[in-house]
C-alpha cells in the first residue's frame, strides 16, 4: 500500500525499481496468507471476537465490509496475515519500521515509515490496528483514482496544512530515496531532488503561488497517463 505515491515523487528511471520491489512484497505476502489459511479455518464468530478484542470500537466482519470494498473472504485472509505479522493486534511505529527493514535492508526506512505511520494511525493513538490498516488498504487497492490521489496528497501534506509546499515534497522525496538506499553523495541527491521539485512546481504552480492545492494536484496527475498507469499497476500488485 505504500508505493503508490512513489511514482509521483521520484524520476521515471526509478519507477520500475519501486514496482519490482512491490511485486516481491506482494509475492511474499501472498505466500504468508496461503500458509496461514492452510492451517486452520476460523469461523465468522471467532473472527468477530478477535476483531472486537483488538479495536477500541469493535466491528464485525459485516461492518468492515460496509466500510471497505473487500469481501468477507478477503477480510478473513487479510486479518490472518495481519495477525501473523502482528500477533498483538496493534502496530507501533517501531514495529512498522521493522517490517519495512525486511524489504529494504539496504535503505534507511526511518523517515518514510514515520510519515506512513502517521497516515495509518488516523486517531493519533501511537499504534494502529487492523481497522486502521484495512481502511487504508481499501483506498489504495480498491479506491478510485481520485481517492488514491487524495490519499497521496495527504501523505505529502504531512503537516496537515491543506496544501503542498516545496519543503513538503522535498522531504517526502528524500525519505523515498533513503528508503530504497540511493547511492551517491548527499549534496548531489539533494540537488537532483530540488531540480525535480522545481519541475513539479513549474507544471502545477504556473502562477508561482508557492502552494499546491489538492485540486491542482489531482488535475496535474490525471493529465499524466503514464503516472495513472503506474498507479493502476501497483493496485494489481497489492
Amino acid at each position: 500500500m505504500s508505493w503508490y505515491h512513489a511514482t509521483l515523487a521520484i524520476p521515471d528511471r526509478r519507477t520500475s525499481r519501486i514496482i519490482a520491489t512491490c511485486k516481491r512484497f506482494s509475492r511474499r505476502l501472498s505466500t504468508g496468507i496461503f500458509r496461514v489459511v492452510s492451517r486452520k479455518n476460523t469461523s465468522d464468530l471467532q473472527l468477530d471476537a478477535l476483531l472486537s478484542r483488538n479495536l477500541q470500537q469493535p466491528r464485525s466482519i459485516e461492518e468492515i465490509m460496509k466500510c471497505t470494498r473487500f469481501s468477507k473472504s478477503e477480510i478473513r485472509l487479510l486479518y490472518r496475515s495481519f495477525k501473523q505479522d502482528c500477533p498483538g493486534g496493534n502496530v507501533n511505529e517501531e514495529r512498522l519500521r521493522g517490517i519495512y527493514l525486511q524489504f529494504f535492508p539496504q535503505g534507511n526506512v526511518t523517515k518514510y515509515t514515520h510519515y506512513l505511520f502517521s497516515m495509518i494511525d488516523r486517531n493519533h493513538k501511537g499504534t494502529f490496528t487492523f481497522d486502521d490498516y484495512i481502511l487504508t488498504l481499501s483506498v489504495l487497492c480498491r479506491g478510485t483514482i481520485e481517492e488514491k490521489l487524495r490519499w497521496i496528497f495527504r501523505f505529502y501534506d504531512f503537516p496537515g496544512e491543506g496544501h503542498l509546499t516545496r519543503a513538503n515534497i522535498s522531504e517526502i522525496i528524500l525519505s523515498l530515496n533513503e528508503l530504497v538506499g540511493s547511492s551517491g553523495h548527499l549534496a548531489i541527491i539533494e540537488r537532483d531532488i530540488q531540480k525535480h521539485v522545481d519541475e513539479v512546481f513549474e507544471c502545477i504552480d504556473p502562477m508561482h503561488n508557492e502552494q499546491i492545492t489538492v485540486n491542482d494536484f489531482i488535475d496535474y496527475c490525471k493529465r499524466r497517463p503514464q503516472l495513472i498507469e503506474s498507479i493502476q499497476q501497483l493496485s494489481c500488485c497489492l
